[in-house]
């Protein structure tokens, strides 16, 4: 019996044409060096919070125009029969088409209304979105900072490694004792283990970054790259020098989450008058044609009818006072997130003026001549002049003063973000206070 037997040829070509979905399913990955611009334009397009915020909006925006909608006309169909004492039939047949004729003013309010709500949904929107451009440049921030303290890391571990090495050169050269032998090897444990954990949190930050950005298809996680890439840019201080009034009034004036609650206030009041007029009674009009057939022959006629509704009952008080209720109610929480973005202006500016007299003072004064403190101690160590202990304290010391740099470095411009996001600004804005561009990468 023959056996079919595949070319080498035919035989690559299925293997790709079996890959090809398999290949097109991947998760798309993140660019090796990713700059804020494009970190900015993949979280426009895939973040997830934002969709779910442009989607609430326009299900807001949808549902507060149901009530401005005028009522649908009614079509009426009946029948009557009535025996007649003559003999015979009396079949009446009856067409009409009704429709309910609102006071004029009422459905003015609640056309007004339904544009307030509309605003309001839009605006927050534009506060999600702020939200979301301040959670991007923190997360940007802290993957920047993590490589930066991954970097100095290395360098400070590098020169503990190298100590070290000269150590146990100088202990079987009976110079070092045992027990300097072994402070040394605690000291470079002590820094591989905060150079794994920094490395450790970095990934995090890259996760996190990567989280925020990501298409759906590509969030699983698995891929290694989504901890290995590296972000453009570098640390760098740039002091603001802006007076409080002028950011307050400029929050007050662009805030999104202001506006949406300025925006429920006007919403409520078209509300309540819609109310008040509701109590006027709506006309019904109603006609249409009406076929009667009797035993003399079939004639054609028509019915016409007005209808008003008499509160009786329910006279519209109540409806009313619930809201009058929520417009009192609309009213106060405006009010409240007046005093909240006030008070989150004045907290954020009094961190950016906290972080830059500690920058000026700490980072331009106290610290100003640490950046080769452990080269220099070793050097001294290396000719005797230094104890081991006044080495020890020289490693600590570097590292704290690199990692404290860092630090406040981080601390100002995540205030900064604080600030600009208290301020209304969003990521379609050029930011008022960090006009430059982003963390811009040191020359190479």
């Amino acid at each position: 019996m023959p056996r079919f037997r595949l070319s080498p040829a035919l035989m690559l070509l299925l293997i790709g044409l079996w890959w090809t979905p398999a290949l097109a399913a991947q998760p798309t990955a993140l660019p090796d060096r990713l700059d804020f611009a494009q970190a900015k334009a993949l979280m426009l397009e895939h973040n997830p919070a934002l969709r779910a915020a442009q989607a609430r909006a326009a299900q807001e925006s949808q549902a507060a125009a149901v009530p401005a909608r005028w009522p649908n006309p009614s079509l009426n169909v009946s029948q009557d029969r009535l025996p007649l004492p003559t003999g015979g039939i009396d079949n009446q047949l009856f067409f009409s088409l009704g429709q309910t004729l609102p006071y004029p003013g009422l459905k003015r309010a609640q056309a007004r209304a339904a544009d307030h709500l509309s605003d309001a949904a839009a605006f927050r929107y534009d506060e999600a979105a702020a939200r979301a451009f301040r959670d991007l440049r923190a997360r940007y921030v802290d993957v920047v900072a993590a490589e930066a303290r991954v970097e100095t890391l290395r360098q400070l571990t590098a020169v503990v490694r190298t100590a070290t090495r000269a150590a146990d050169v100088r202990y079987q050269e009976g110079d070092v004792d045992t027990f300097g032998r072994a402070r040394l090897r605690v000291a470079l444990a002590d820094f591989e283990n905060q150079l794994a954990e920094a490395e450790m949190e970095a990934g995090t930050a890259r996760r996190r970054l990567a989280a925020h950005i990501l298409p759906d298809d590509a969030a699983a996680f698995a891929d290694p790259a989504l901890s290995n890439y590296t972000v453009v840019g570098a640390l760098r201080y740039r002091p603001v020098d802006a007076a409080y009034e002028p950011l307050r009034l400029q929050a007050l004036a662009r805030r999104g989450l202001l506006h949406a609650a300025r925006a429920r206030v006007d919403a409520r009041t078209q509300q309540l008058r819609a109310a008040q007029l509701q109590r006027i009674p709506s006309l019904r009009l109603s006609a249409g044609p009406k076929l009667q057939n009797t035993p003399g022959g079939t004639a054609w006629g028509y019915t016409a009818g007005i209808s008003l509704q008499i509160p009786l009952w329910n006279t519209g008080g109540t409806q009313v006072r619930a809201r009058a209720a929520e417009q009192q109610q609309a009213q106060a929480r405006a009010e409240d997130t007046r005093r909240a973005v006030a008070l989150q202006v004045r907290e954020a500016y009094a961190q950016v003026q906290s972080y830059q007299q500690r920058i000026a003072r700490i980072s331009g004064d106290l610290l100003a001549d640490t950046d080769a403190l452990l080269q220099d101690a070793r050097y001294v160590y290396a000719e005797g002049e230094l104890s081991l202990v006044g080495l020890l304290d020289a490693m600590q010391a570097a590292r704290s003063a690199h990692t404290l740099k860092i630090d406040l470095l981080v601390g100002h411009l995540r205030s900064l973000y604080a600030l600009e996001y208290a301020m209304g600004v969003g990521p379609n804005e050029e930011p008022p206070l960090l006009r430059e561009p982003f963390l811009p990468a040191d020359a190479d």
